[in-house]
């Protein structure tokens, strides 16, 4: 504890002498002897004398009065009262007290000792104008900890809470109706946006209510409320000013709409610097002189209920938080089922087990894929910022399987672990921070907050076969304890790679080294495989922003290397214009990005890049092209690429009216796909196409003949694997369909083995319209083939597929209307013509026949296109080609 010396603390104890000297002063402060004490100097020698009460090595829960024996000649005494029995007056874990000048031989303290469960020490010196006598005595006490562990803060009256007179007006008033359930009284704050957005800079946005209840409360550690609060955003923090007049604060994680227990404990709240007190900078909360409500970033109407205000003891509340889950813990009927049965059961070491059945066989459910069960907690995750827990499954392969978290807010999260990242029967156990939680459903406000959670959900998507799913070890962490922090900074390599997002294995992975901003309530980070391209570059970022609010920011921290020039990246806008009748007007949203660097210094250097593009394309910006972000001035001295500590990105879109004016819509799921950061050595700014934007002309929108590889490495680049089989290959033949082209694509494939899939990421402009395609095949062997169109609908991705069959060694032209292609996602939108533009990726897989051999063959494709010359979307012909 730091040092708090009694000198320091004469706002504490507020002491008067016994007897004839009542003056209060400075504890240090020599007084004036008053025209009624009896000034007469004695000048005779001092005699030994007493120490009294309190007695030596009792045990106290606090002591008001000090007695001593009266020592020959003596004019004044001095009282010490130290806990060191070395009475040490200037160290920072020792407190002092000294009071000087008292005549008599007792003194009165009006207040009992703030710091408990430790020895005191005290001393008294007799003194006259000849000299001093220390006695020869020195007298311990303990001063215990009360037994108290809770204390409750009176609402009182609405007079009795005063408002800042330099923010935004308030309403205050006191609320009896119980609102909360729990019999006590609510203080109500309501405001509105006439009041908090009148355009004074001074005053918009923030409002202080502050409350005088100079409490002792000592034993507790935390401080426990209830609260509601409606109406735009807004930073709610509780503020307790303590002892010696320091200001600390504690942010409240609201929940809108929501009835919240909220405990913030006394560790977590910081200290205010500006504008206020700053005495011995540790948070006093043994005493408290006033408890405040802030509102912060106010600018619209709210209204805030506060009830049950009370300092507690944070063990006494420890089975409301989760720590480390025990699905022991939980009888049947916290268990609620989804979708789908899972006929969930507890093993003998906390393990969830959830089977799952792709028949009704002996009286299960089957499974449709999709399913959950939920686990009804009701209980605090505010203990850590992250989840550890270990996942496997046995059976049926399929797509993720799922965690989700339930806010008392009705928001839900989802984290998505891919079967593909597990080994079958082998526990793989996860480090999940909580921002690593896409959105599922919000229905609240949605924030993050993972404060007071509703249920857990475990479950699975993509699975129709027979298989289990097993959870265990859940436990809320700290991240900090589990991951190294060398980890958690980028070293750059020799070739100057700085990201290229291939070595992550999961989404989280993510968020122990990239640092998402927190403006739009909506940055999150993501894996994406989809948008990438090259076969062999299995993921590129996605990283998405929220229209018409501050920038979203996300950062790497680096370990730079010298000799570079220039900073290189791939970019790709996704952002999607809503179908919305009041934004007709706008031709295509594309967001404002910022590049930033930042320097050992802590400068930090910008480059704008205005409207980002709907395709790829690598821009490598030489430094000497930053501008500073304080100056928008470029740089003074050249930057050394050394001297790089950060990069980063920020987003931002905002929407207009037809007359220019804001027309704020807060679309949120907007991204921006990054790839392939690193430090180059160009001498100039270079902005390179890296894909093809697959156009109309004459009514065809070629998708790919092929024609324009040099290659197999060029096709490689665009053609990816969606499997990772050892037989499946891709090239470029000159086996072609008689259409005056000199190259197909050759796709291998092994009889009598699983089906390779090929996959390839293409950019439709707006121009292409069609209600079919059509695309030559010929095959070394008989086989059937899928096409998939996946297409990104709203922020959901659907699954259309269509199938044809027995194609041979003849080439022939197939073309299949939109009709013949189901949906594979579900649900019932229709592959149409103006889905073309939501395409994101069109895979190609074989579906081999039984067949005896497992020889290596060839299916080989040419002139895959839109076609707009068709004009139904039933068309299903079969032509061979002369």
């Amino acid at each position: 504890m730091k040092k708090k010396t009694f000198i320091l603390l004469s706002l504490l104890f507020t002491l008067t002498a016994c007897g004839a000297g009542g003056n209060s002063t400075t504890p240090s402060q020599t007084i004036d002897i008053d025209s009624g004490i009896n000034t007469t100097q004695k000048t005779g020698e001092l005699s030994e004398f007493s120490l009294i009460s309190p007695a030596d090595g009792i045990i106290t829960d606090g002591v008001n009065d000090f007695t001593w024996g009266a020592s020959n000649n003596a004019e004044t005494y001095t009282l010490e009262i130290c806990s060191s029995d070395q009475f040490i007056s200037d160290l920072e874990t020792v407190d002092y007290y000294k009071r000087e000048n008292i005549v008599g031989t007792s003194f009165k303290t009006n207040s009992s000792f703030a710091y408990r469960d430790r020895n005191y020490y005290w001393r008294v010196t007799a003194k006259n104008s000849k000299g001093e006598l220390e006695c020869s005595s020195v007298f311990s006490f303990y001063v215990k900890a009360p037994e108290v562990e809770e204390f409750e803060f009176d609402l009182g009256e609405p007079d009795n809470w005063n408002l800042h007179p330099l923010g935004s007006y308030a309403d205050i008033d006191i609320d009896s109706s119980n609102f909360f359930g729990n019999n006590k009284d609510a203080l109500k704050i309501s405001f509105k946006k006439e009041d908090t957005s009148r355009g004074v800079p001074e005053s918009d946005g923030w409002i202080i209510v502050t409350k005088s209840v100079e409490k002792s409360i000592y034993g507790t550690d935390a401080l426990y409320f209830n609260c509601f609060y409606a109406g735009h955003d807004t930073r709610v923090i509780i503020r307790l000013v303590d002892r010696d007049n320091e200001y600390w604060y504690c942010r409240v994680l609201l929940s809108f709409n929501a009835q919240q227990s909220i405990i913030l404990k006394f560790e977590d709240f910081v200290q205010r610097y500006g504008d206020v007190t700053v005495a011995n900078e540790t948070f006093d909360f043994e005493r408290i002189k006033y408890l405040e409500v802030v509102f912060e970033e106010t600018f619209g109407d709210g209204v805030f209920l506060i009830s049950d205000i009370k300092a507690i003891k944070f063990s006494n509340y420890a089975n409301m938080f989760i720590t480390k889950l025990n699905f022991s813990e939980y009888d049947k009927t916290s268990f609620i089922f989804e979708n789908y049965n899972f006929e969930y059961k507890i093993n003998d070491d906390y393990e969830l087990e959830l089977p799952f059945y792709n028949s009704t066989a002996d009286g299960h459910e089957k499974i449709n894929g999709y399913g959950f069960t939920k686990l009804v907690v009701n209980k605090y995750m505010m203990s850590g910022d992250a989840i550890r827990v270990s996942v496997k499954y046995q059976g049926a392969k399929g797509t993720n399987v799922l965690l989700r978290i339930y806010e008392e807010d009705t928001d839900r999260w989802s984290y998505k672990i891919p079967y593909s990242s597990l080994v079958e029967d082998e526990y793989t156990t996860l480090l999940i921070p909580y921002v690593a939680f896409a959105k599922s459903s919000i229905l609240g406000d949605g924030r993050r907050q993972f404060y007071y959670v509703y249920n857990l959900q475990f479950g699975l998507e993509g699975t129709y076969s027979t298989g289990k799913v097993f959870f265990k070890d859940f436990e809320i962490v700290k991240m900090a304890d589990y991951v190294d922090p060398k980890d958690t900074v980028r070293v750059v390599a020799d070739d100057g790679l700085i990201e290229d997002f291939n070595n992550y294995k999961f989404n989280a992975d993510l968020f122990k080294i990239w640092v998402p901003s927190s403006e739009n309530k909506d940055e999150y980070m993501q894996l994406d495989s989809t948008f990438k391209l090259g076969s062999d570059n299995p993921y590129c970022g996605r990283f998405d922003y929220k229209a018409d609010m501050l920038p979203a920011q996300y950062y790497l921290p680096i370990e730079s290397k010298e000799g570079f020039t220039s900073l290189s990246l791939w970019l790709k806008d996704g952002t999607k214009k809503p179908n919305d009748p009041s934004v007709s007007h706008i031709e295509s949203v594309n967001p404002d990005v910022c590049i930033y660097i930042r320097l050992k210094s802590g400068e930090l250097y910008l480059y704008e890049l205005k409207a980002l593009d709907k395709a790829w394309n690598e821009y490598d910006i030489p430094f000497y092209a930053f501008k500073s972000s304080t100056t928008g001035k470029l740089p003074t001295e050249d930057i050394m690429s050394e001297s790089i500590t950060h990069v980063g990105i920020s987003i931002q879109y905002y929407y207009y009216d037809k007359n220019g004016k804001p027309m704020p819509l807060y679309i949120d799921d907007m991204p921006v796909y990054i790839d392939d950061i690193r430090l180059t050595n160009y001498e100039q700014y270079h902005k390179v196409l890296k894909e093809r934007i697959i156009t109309m002309v004459d009514g065809v929108a070629m998708i790919d003949d092929f024609e324009t590889y040099q290659n197999n490495e060029e096709l490689e680049f665009f053609w990816g694997n969606g499997a990772a089989y050892d037989y499946q290959h891709k090239e470029l033949s000159t086996n072609v369909s008689s259409r005056g082209g000199t190259k197909s694509m050759a796709l291998q494939y092994k009889l009598n083995n699983s089906s390779p899939v090929y996959s390839l990421a293409p950019t439709f402009d707006t121009n292409v319209a069609s209600k079919a395609f059509r695309i030559d095949m010929a095959s070394e062997k008989p086989l059937n083939v899928y096409v998939n169109f996946y297409c990104l609908i709203g922020s959901s991705t659907v699954q259309f597929r269509a199938s044809i069959n027995s194609i041979n060694s003849a080439w022939t032209e197939y073309v299949i209307g939109f009709d013949l292609f189901s949906n594979i996602s579900g649900g019932s939108t229709k592959m149409t013509s103006s889905n073309i533009q939501n395409i994101t990726k069109i895979t190609i897989g074989i579906d081999l026949w039984n067949q005896p051999e497992a020889s290596l063959v060839n299916l080989y494709i040419d002139n895959f296109a839109f076609d707009s010359s068709y004009s139904s979307y039933g068309v299903n012909t079969k032509t061979v080609i002369e």
